[in-house]
């Protein structure tokens, strides 16, 4: 009888949270993929103290506003030197590599300097599934940044989303034959 129960109770557990947990897997499957950085078409460069790079606004290859927000954190964390000057009607950019930016490792030749991926914190909400010949699902969740890098000080960086605080947003999914997937 014992074991019936404990049975019934871990069954009731499990089917509690499997669709969640479906839901949470989609969701990381679709915003996980990409990295949160701050890139330059050419991230190759090598940042040298004494060799300032120049960045043409119009040279950004990520989402303006994260980037900003990564840029000034590389500053308020003291790795970059960040000053602008005129260029005709626009601005550009001087990046220089500090003392202590000389000794931390925060560009990826690849990538640029990254600041980690997004990840769901937590499952808020779902409307229920709809039959209309497919079933489609409205999650509202949290995600924040995961795999931040050990020389990140999280304090510099405040002004980029999902450092320290959850960040809300919301997702469809569809049911497919392998499960759930996001648009």
């Amino acid at each position: 009888m014992r074991k019936f129960l404990l049975v019934a109770v871990l069954a009731a557990l499990v089917s509690g949270c499997g669709e969640k947990g479906d839901f949470e897997k989609a969701i990381n499957a679709k915003i996980s993929k990409s990295k949160v950085c701050y890139s330059l078409q050419d991230n190759s460069i090598v940042f040298n103290k004494g060799f300032p790079i120049r960045v043409n606004h119009g040279y950004r290859s990520v989402s303006y506003s994260a980037s900003d927000e990564i840029l000034k954190g590389l500053a308020n964390q003291g790795l970059l030197d960040v000053t602008q000057e005129a260029n005709g009607f626009s601005s550009v950019d001087i990046l220089e590599v500090t003392d202590k930016g000389q000794e931390v490792e925060f560009w990826d030749r690849k990538d640029g300097a990254c600041v980690g991926h997004r990840a769901v914190d937590k499952i808020t909400e779902w409307t229920e599934a709809g039959e209309d010949g497919m079933k489609i699902v409205r999650v509202s969740y949290t995600w924040k940044l995961a795999d931040v890098p050990s020389w990140l000080d999280k304090s510099a960086f405040a002004g980029v989303e999902g450092i320290s605080e959850p960040v809300e947003s919301v997702i469809a999914l569809v049911k497919t034959s392998n499960g759930w997937k996001a648009n």
